[in-house]
């Protein structure tokens, strides 16, 4: 059987089940206060493949509402954010967080 390709795969694994199963574990591990406030308005990330001999196999876009939200996102949560996908995607995810248009 032929090997599904990477981004195939993850797009695959980019399904309401996927944000779910990341936000069920970061309210594990924050207060639920913190979660509510930062993570829970957030919509699910746009997943894409990084491509050959980058060091992620892929990257989660975030849109986020105002700079301010941005920066505090990125500074505080952001390495766990990336880890929890990286986790639930079972291969490296790099965080983009962006600005809403």
């Amino acid at each position: 059987m032929p090997r599904m390709p990477l981004l195939d795969l993850l797009l695959s694994t980019m399904t309401p089940e996927f944000w779910t199963r990341c936000c069920e574990r970061l309210l594990a591990e924050l207060p639920e206060q913190q979660f509510n406030t930062w993570i829970r308005p957030l919509a699910a990330p746009l997943l894409a493949d990084e491509g050959p001999g980058q060091p992620h196999s892929s990257v989660a876009r975030m849109e986020v509402p105002n700079r301010f939200k941005l920066d505090w996102m990125r500074s505080q949560y952001g390495r766990l954010l990336e880890d929890v996908m990286s986790d639930v995607v079972g291969s490296p995810v790099r965080l983009e967080l962006v600005l809403s248009p």
